[in-house]
Formats: C-alpha cells, structure tokens, sequence
C-alpha cells in the first residue's frame, strides 16, 4: 500500500511539474488601442521649440552647401561607379578621380572606365583621373 502511495504522489507531482512547465512564462501584452484622431493633428511630445531655432539655419546652410557641390560638380551625385571591372570615386584632396581596376588590367577596361566618366558629363580637359591596379 505504501508503495502504491508513493506512485500515487509522485504521478501527481509529475502531472503538476508538467503543467507549471508548460505555461508560458511572461504574461501576454495587450496590445495597444488606437483612437481615431483629427486629421491633420500631430504628436509633439518631447519637441523642444528652442531647438528647431538652431536646426533651420542649419538645414539653410547645408542645403546651400549641396547646391555650391551639384553646381561645381554636376556630376558628384553620380559617384560612385561600380562594376565587377572597376570602382570610379572622385578624390578631393588630390582633385582627382580615382579608377580602381578590380580585376586583370587592360587598356579596354580603362577606356570604358574613361568613357563612363565622360558620359556622365565630366570634363576630363579639367578634371584629371588616375588608375590603380589589383
């Protein structure tokens, strides 16, 4: 009998472990409701006036830069060329373009690379360029 007790209990105990174990252990989240708004109306929690102040003249010069780049280099907005044969950037501090040949060189490669950088309107009277090998 006390066998058959023991069983009993220990069947039990089992049956409970198991159900503990299988209950999720975080509570589920609700989720949240939504109430319909006003159009137009926005959200500006956490927006501080007094730094909208310094982000416009900011944005102004900025925007200034960007035109002075696209009118001196109409072309920079198309940089990088990217090929499985080369890499074409524009280098600024030598004021010149850099070709990087990705693969074995060849003067055909290097003509299409050239070519590539007159087609996109480059002026290669003004603007010098220069190749590095694998």
């Amino acid at each position: 009998m006390k066998k058959k007790l023991i069983i009993l209990i220990s069947l039990i105990l089992i049956i409970f472990m198991i159900s503990v174990l299988s209950r999720p252990k975080t509570k589920p989240t609700t989720s949240p409701s939504f109430s319909p708004s006003p159009k137009n109306q926005f959200n500006f929690n956490g927006f501080n006036p007094q730094d909208s102040t310094q982000q416009t003249p900011d944005d102004l010069k900025y925007s200034q830069a960007l035109t002075e780049l696209h009118q001196q280099y109409p072309w920079y907005s198309q940089l990088p060329i990217e090929t499985s044969e080369y890499r074409i950037i524009y280098d600024f501090d030598k004021q010149s373009f850099r070709i990087r040949l990705l693969t074995q060189p060849s003067e055909t490669i290097k003509q299409v690379a050239i070519d590539k950088l007159k087609a996109i309107g480059v002026d290669l009277n003004k603007f010098s360029y220069y190749f590095l090998e694998k």
